[in-house]
């Protein structure tokens, strides 16, 4: 368990509805198209780089990267929904039991596309049937991390001080394909923060609406 993970506690949520999936580039480019938003920016190479507003032929259910956290509310909010919020995204990962892994507390290293796992590459969205939740929600240990709403901020009583701690940095939850499975993949884990115009070819997002009543315990 990180430090930042600490004291354990209960949080009461509403209840929402969330992607079974990542965002994909041909969701995304829908997107683009009928609000006008800029693609995704790369600075880099590679089959996966959309190019002149382009994604790659072939692509179209790989999820979309090089988002950033701006990039990522503005369609969540164009599609009607909203990004998560870090209780929410743990949620939807460890259902109500707190496990480690979406599938359990034992790692299972064919369930999740992260480096040294032997996929090496991002994979459509959803590929995984071992990577799957207790509510049938897919790829939240690996392929790409994922942004969430919140600020990285202590947790309620602890005593933890970090220079990071307040409203510059987002966290972003979930491990990806170019990061080893520890600590990064467990689901608990969110240390993984960035500023939110920040843009990297191994994040991406999904998103969520507002449903009934829940009760998630960390």
């Amino acid at each position: 368990i990180g430090i930042d993970e600490l004291p354990q506690h209960s949080v009461n949520i509403q209840g929402f509805h969330i992607d079974l999936h990542e965002v994909t580039n041909r969701q995304y480019k829908a997107f683009v198209d009928a609000a006008g938003h800029r693609p995704p920016e790369n600075k880099h190479t590679g089959i996966y780089s959309w190019k002149a507003g382009f994604f790659p032929a072939g692509q179209e259910d790989i999820p979309v990267t090089d988002v950033s956290w701006h990039d990522a509310d503005a369609y969540c909010r164009w599609a009607g929904k909203r990004l998560p919020t870090e209780a929410e995204w743990e949620k939807a990962a460890r259902g109500t039991d707190g496990r480690q892994w979406p599938w359990g507390n034992e790692f299972k290293e064919e369930s999740c596309n992260v480096k040294y796992t032997g996929y090496g590459e991002v994979l459509p969205a959803a590929s995984l049937p071992g990577d799957i939740s207790p509510y049938g929600v897919y790829d939240l240990c690996g392929n790409v991390s994922e942004w969430t709403d919140s600020w990285y901020l202590p947790y309620p009583g602890s005593t933890l001080q970090r220079e990071a701690f307040g409203e510059t940095y987002k966290v972003v939850r979930g491990g990806s394909v170019m990061m080893p499975a520890f600590p990064y993949s467990r689901a608990a884990y969110r240390a993984n923060t960035y500023r939110p115009d920040y843009r990297h070819r191994g994040i991406g997002f999904r998103c969520v609406k507002d449903g009934g009543e829940v009760r998630s315990k960390k």
